[in-house]
């Protein structure tokens, strides 16, 4: 009797466990949908004559100043709610802090602190996606590589903002095909050694 009591603990400790882990999984699913529309919402709390800004970092002084600041704030959360709670995953908490950094610290002020944060969080997002995830299929590579080639020429031929709104499109539906257990693609798992050359 003792140890089937026992065993009934663990099958309901386990059971607490996993419906925990799949409460995480569709909060981060919620929160890379919010990230993914931020830039929208600043567009629309915007009552700049100018139109759409060069950049998402130059909202920063936007009339409505929790349009630039409470969606990069969830955003950031979208990494702390990752790489605390349900991988451990230590460069999402890194990327989280960048992105705080650009929250904090105007792209226009006399440090450079901004720009630094912006480059760690963009650039550190395309090297996760790149090398620390796992089963990848050709085919999504292959978009990853379109989209983020994509980005680049949007920089170069419009402006800095439809870049950074592609780039967090892709963040984004890397966190959602993450949490979602019907997708085969995932982050790579805690303690397994990053691999230098994405899997074929």
């Amino acid at each position: 009797m003792g140890g089937q009591g026992v065993t009934a603990t663990a099958i309901s400790g386990v059971s607490r466990l996993s419906d925990e882990l799949g409460r995480f999984a569709k909060l981060e699913r919620n929160l890379g949908v919010l990230l993914l529309f931020a830039p929208l919402v600043l567009i629309l709390f915007d009552d700049g004559p100018d139109g759409v800004r060069d950049s998402i970092s130059a909202y920063h002084d936007v009339s409505t100043p929790e349009a630039f600041y409470v969606p990069l704030t969830v955003g950031a959360m979208l990494f702390f709610v990752n790489g605390f709670v349900r991988h451990a995953h230590v460069y999402n908490v890194v990327l989280g802090l960048a992105l705080l950094g650009v929250v904090l610290f105007d792209h226009e002020g006399p440090s450079a602190l901004h720009t630094v944060c912006a480059i760690a969080f963009f650039g550190g997002n395309v090297a996760v996606m790149m090398f620390f995830s796992t089963n990848k299929s050709k085919r999504l590579k292959v978009i990853f590589v379109a989209v983020l080639a994509a980005a680049g020429a949007l920089w170069a031929l419009t402006s800095l903002f439809w870049a950074e709104w592609v780039s967090l499109g892709i963040i984004a539906v890397h966190f959602i095909l993450d949490s979602t257990s019907s997708s085969p693609y995932e982050a790579l798992p805690a303690g397994e050694a990053p691999k230098l050359v994405p899997p074929g």
